[in-house]
């Protein structure tokens, strides 16, 4: 199938409003097998959708990318509507008095709360073993080689973790950052100790930055934050984890897939109340969990210095790499709410603060940008 004229024109306006450039580059890769930037030269979002459906209508498959990215963003009513431009939603009939009239099948189910997307699950299911190795435990090295856990962190570089400042508090100065280790592939442990073999194990080299966290973080009345507290650190590495393979060079988790890292998104990903979230951890220093919540985001405060949400976490879970339901980092982990439980949200910093902080000081090539 080709489009031209006026179908041409729906199915780019269609595809623009549906993803930004990261989820238009997940959905080739993950429901089409397709790289993006393989199948057309740089360019504005607009113009690269342009040539993308230039590439489908020379290869007669613009089928193909509709139903693609209709399982991947199924409630967009832009894609909707092209697809039934095109004769591609399906069409049943109803009986109406003495006579048949046709209705749509979307008319047939309802969705409930339409900014929760379906989730393609072998999509998911890849995405969630990548980003499960690129997750790992911050420990303080103990003698022996043994690490003693002090919360997560996630490789957003090669030789770059991301966690956060009071994670790695007190090995700051000097060289103390040796005093810290990464563990990745961390199997469950109740008492938060490991050995030297268990997992993957890479020493840190040094933090060469570190924001602290503000009063306002555990005393409302002191806020709002100054720009430059937003909890972070980066520990950089002895060795490149990121491209090495998941596993290590031996052992029961050995893969030949590389490792890879965490990308900050381009552009900044937007936060509205109520999206769903996704926080992977290591809650007590035990084992790698997950939180998923289809109606998370409380709102962001603080002029957007901090955002909010309802997914759970534990002690332990400082330092976690939160995303939304396109698999694009939002938000590093940081806090729950000050005060006794109930608790009413929890708290991370916005990953578009943390990345301008890294253009300010030159240090985006950590990212392996």
């Amino acid at each position: 199938m080709q489009v031209k004229g006026r179908d041409y024109q729906l199915l780019n306006d269609a595809l623009v409003d549906a993803f930004r450039p990261d989820s238009l580059e997940a959905m080739l890769q993950f429901g089409l097998g397709e790289r993006l930037d393989v199948l057309v030269a740089p360019a504005r979002f607009d113009h690269l959708v342009f040539q993308l459906i230039e590439v489908y209508n020379r290869r007669d498959q613009v089928e193909k990318l509709v139903q693609a990215a209709r399982r991947f963003n199924p409630t967009n009513g832009r894609l909707h509507q092209v697809a039934q431009q095109l004769g591609r939603a399906t069409q049943v009939t109803a009986h109406v008095a003495d006579g048949v009239a046709p209705v749509d099948a979307w008319e047939l189910e309802k969705l409930v709360r339409r900014h929760v997307p379906l989730l393609p699950a072998g999509a998911m299911r890849e995405q969630m073993q990548r980003v499960e190795g690129r997750v790992c435990l911050v420990e303080r090295r103990l003698a022996g080689g043994q690490g003693q856990a002090r919360g997560s962190g996630f490789l957003v570089g090669p030789a770059a973790v991301l966690t956060n400042y009071h994670v790695a508090q007190g090995f700051l100065e000097g060289d103390q950052a040796r005093q810290l280790q990464v563990r990745f592939d961390a199997l469950l442990r109740e008492d938060g100790v490991r050995e030297p073999n268990e997992g993957v194990v890479v020493a840190v080299e040094a933090i060469p930055v570190a924001q602290p966290f503000s009063p306002a973080d555990v005393d409302e009345s002191q806020g709002p934050p100054a720009p430059e507290e937003l909890d972070f650190a980066i520990l950089r590495l002895a060795d490149e984890a990121g491209r090495a393979p998941v596993g290590g060079a031996a052992g029961p988790l050995q893969s030949r897939a590389e490792r890879g890292w965490v990308t900050l998104p381009e552009p900044d990903p937007v936060l509205e109340p109520g999206d769903p979230l996704i926080i992977y951890q290591y809650p007590g220093g035990r084992e790698l969990m997950m939180a998923i919540d289809t109606e998370a985001v409380v709102g962001l405060v603080w002029g957007g210095a901090r955002v909010r949400y309802r997914a759970n976490t534990e002690r332990g879970s400082s330092g976690s790499p939160v995303f939304n339901f396109a698999w694009e980092l939002v938000a590093l982990h940081h806090a729950g709410s000050p005060g006794p439980e109930p608790v009413p949200y929890n708290q991370g910093i916005p990953i578009a603060r943390i990345k301008a902080a890294l253009a300010a000081r030159g240090l985006t090539p950590l990212l392996g940008l």
